[in-house]
């Protein structure tokens, strides 16, 4: 395919490509990323105009083409000790299988339309690909965080969750992690392409196309937990992301959000690399691509501050370091190893190529020279400090309704008081719970709960 087509999706990927009004590569597309700077400020770094440091470095002429380095051979080959998910064996007729639907109840938009840009896939404008070579690497990492996390999909304490909500779920491993473990559990997994399974999921996991920084179509007070991972430089706004999760979860419901901690930092990771090396210009590229895409890199949306003023509480932050290479982890740093590696072109092609104007073979030669130099970190025998990706895990609650009123926030949510139906002694047993709660810990009348709408006491 050439390098910058449309394709509509169909059973078995993008197909029946067809031209771009533009093309990144044209007169137009040119001058549409004239007036892009290279980090340190000047022209665009193109093969005829780079950056100095990037001048250094020569393009790999054996590598001519445009086809990613990283061919699907080159991964690694789980085995069952890396998964905790049931697997699917048609025709084994084993009970776990009544567990599974085709997907009936798996949303997908038939419209939804991929772009081809240098022989990687993308959906919509989001800078990392969605083609099988990442959807395999985004598995390789799931089996890494299982093995970190000894074999636990979230850090946040649930019991009986009823609503659980899994944001940018990419191949959708997570979702259906959980949709296993807690099988009475609704689990919804969003995202803006459709690269989920499409059968023999479990009965009550879906998977739905919606874009986050859309409206949330969520009711209010009732999602147990909402997570987020590996989503940093998503969103524009991540305060317009946090809210709408603070709308849909219930009160004392959870929040869970995990990125990385270093990568664009000259600090434990980078630190290992020489300054004027790929992985620091690589690095520093990112960065201002993403500021001119205005969706910032980084963990700035990771703050606590940020959090705290929408309303969470119990904020937490923990650091994981995870070793890259066995050297540093055997369980798990093999294939941590060839997950970083792999991502390198992920995460920079589409930002470099398109919001800087950097020549597609010059940014791939340097993501394989970064590689080497990974990879040559993570082998050295001689190395005496601690070779490590820092994972960043926030999780904060949203209060309950006693620690809102406590709080001066004002009322009791609508799903703790709701609207009184006949019948519905459990509403009013609820309504009297939390007055009661109130009660014993003011010492106070509590009538602006009783003078709430159309409440009546039994």
């Amino acid at each position: 395919m050439p390098q910058n087509q449309r394709a509509s999706p169909g059973p078995n990927g993008p197909q029946s490509p067809r031209p771009l009004a533009g093309n990144v590569n044209s007169p137009a597309g040119a001058s549409q990323q004239g007036e892009s700077q290279s980090p340190s400020g000047d022209t665009p770094m193109t093969m005829d105009n780079p950056n100095p440091a990037i001048a250094q470095l020569e393009v790999d002429d054996e590598n001519e083409d445009t086809v990613s380095i990283y061919t699907m051979d080159a991964y690694p080959n789980m085995t069952a000790a890396y998964q905790v998910e049931r697997p699917y064996h048609p025709g084994s007729g084993s009970a776990q299988d009544d567990a599974t639907i085709d997907s009936a109840r798996t949303l997908y938009a038939e419209d939804v339309d991929y772009i081809t840009e240098h022989d990687r896939t993308y959906c919509g404008d989001y800078f990392m690909p969605v083609d099988q070579t990442e959807q395999t690497r985004q598995y390789v990492a799931h089996q890494v965080y299982l093995k970190l996390f000894n074999l636990e999909l979230t850090t946040v304490p649930l019991e009986n969750p009823r609503y659980i909500l899994d944001i940018g779920t990419g191949i959708g491993e997570w979702a259906i992690g959980m949709a296993e473990k807690y099988p009475q559990c609704e689990v919804f997994g969003t995202d803006i392409a459709p690269i989920q399974p499409t059968h023999q999921v479990p009965f009550n996991v879906e998977f739905h196309i919606e874009n986050a920084e859309d409206e949330w179509i969520r009711p209010p007070d009732t999602v147990d937990l909402v997570h987020f991972r590996n989503m940093e430089g998503a969103f524009s706004d991540w305060r317009y992301i946090y809210q709408q999760a603070y709308n849909c979860l219930k009160p004392g419901g959870w929040i869970e959000v995990i990125d990385y901690d270093d990568y664009f930092t000259s600090e434990n990771f980078l630190s290992f690399y020489p300054p004027e090396s790929p992985a620091h210009l690589l690095a520093e590229g990112v960065l201002e691509a993403a500021r001119l895409a205005g969706r910032p890199r980084g963990i700035d949306h990771m703050s606590k501050a940020l959090l705290e003023e929408i309303g969470y509480v119990d904020i937490n932050e923990t650091v994981y370091d995870m070793g890259v290479g066995s050297r540093e982890n055997s369980s798990y740093g093999s294939f941590w190893l060839f997950s970083v590696v792999t991502g390198l072109e992920a995460g920079c092609l589409r930002s470099l190529t398109k919001d800087l104007g950097w020549d597609p073979k010059l940014v791939r030669d340097m993501c394989k020279r970064a590689a080497q130099d990974t990879r040559a970190i993570a082998e050295d025998t001689t190395r005496t400090g601690s070779f490590v990706i820092k994972l960043r895990v926030v999780t904060a609650r949203k209060p309950t309704a006693q620690e809102q009123w406590l709080a001066g926030k004002g009322t009791v949510p609508e799903s703790e008081t709701g609207t009184l139906r006949d019948g519905d002694q459990s509403t009013i047993r609820s309504v009297k719970t939390v007055k009661t709660a109130i009660s014993d810990v003011t010492g106070q009348e509590t009538r602006p709960v009783s003078q709430r709408s159309n409440l009546t006491e039994a």
